[in-house]
């Protein structure tokens, strides 16, 4: 299934929410947030092999079968949610060396005074600052409607670390005042294997629920 079945799907899952919405005792109300999410669970394709589908704040992905996950606490004062998921037993203290982290953050704009899109170039700023020319793999952006999509692949091998290649795909939205990080990195030697069995599927496959909060 590609992303335009998915796009397809969660707009008739959406138009579910709104007829169960319109059936209330108030016609015509728009659907709350828990009958969205009823209607998304209700109409979830058959993910693909080895695969489950992921219902996190307002986005949708792929989860690895068997794969170890956790959320986030939400730093103080700093409005972010954050799910992350691994092969590997992980931690706070211990980290993973592949796995993939979905970092929802809102109101930059409300709270901090910074468009979700300017916030996502100082988010990059300090691995751009540190990375030799070499090691940035692919940095591009482009529109896609209200999202600016940035596309940010780098290595990163600090002194006595296993080399790592981590890949980075943005969603910026103005209007809705968010930023939605989904990061999927891979130990360099084994990263071409990795990315075609895991990274691929997963972030050809997200989709973002606009109606939905971000937090």
């Amino acid at each position: 299934m590609g992303l335009r079945t998915l796009q397809a799907w969660c707009a008739a899952a959406l138009l579910l929410a709104s007829t169960i919405a319109a059936a209330q005792p108030a016609p015509g109300a728009a659907p709350t947030p828990e009958q969205i999410r009823a209607a998304i669970q209700s109409e979830l394709p058959a993910p693909p092999d080895g695969f489950s589908w992921q219902l996190y704040k307002n986005t949708v992905f792929l989860k690895p079968a068997g794969w170890h996950a956790q959320e986030a606490k939400t730093p103080p004062g700093f409005p972010m949610a954050t799910f992350a998921t691994s092969p590997q037993a992980f931690s706070e203290s211990s980290k993973f060396e592949m796995g993939l982290t979905v970092n929802v953050i809102s109101g930059t704009q409300r709270l901090r005074g910074l468009e979700a899109k300017k916030a996502v170039a100082l988010m990059l700023k300090p691995t751009l600052d540190v990375s030799k020319k070499e090691d940035v793999l692919v940095l591009s952006q482009q529109p896609a409607g209200d999202f600016e999509r940035t596309i940010f692949r780098y290595r990163d091998a600090p002194s006595g670390m296993t080399p790592i290649i981590v890949h980075k795909f943005i969603l910026a939205n103005n209007v809705t005042d968010s930023v939605h990080i989904f990061m999927f990195e891979s130990p360099e030697a084994s990263w071409a294997e990795n990315w075609a069995k895991y990274g691929a599927p997963v972030l050809s496959r997200l989709q973002v629920i606009p109606l939905l909060p971000p937090n």
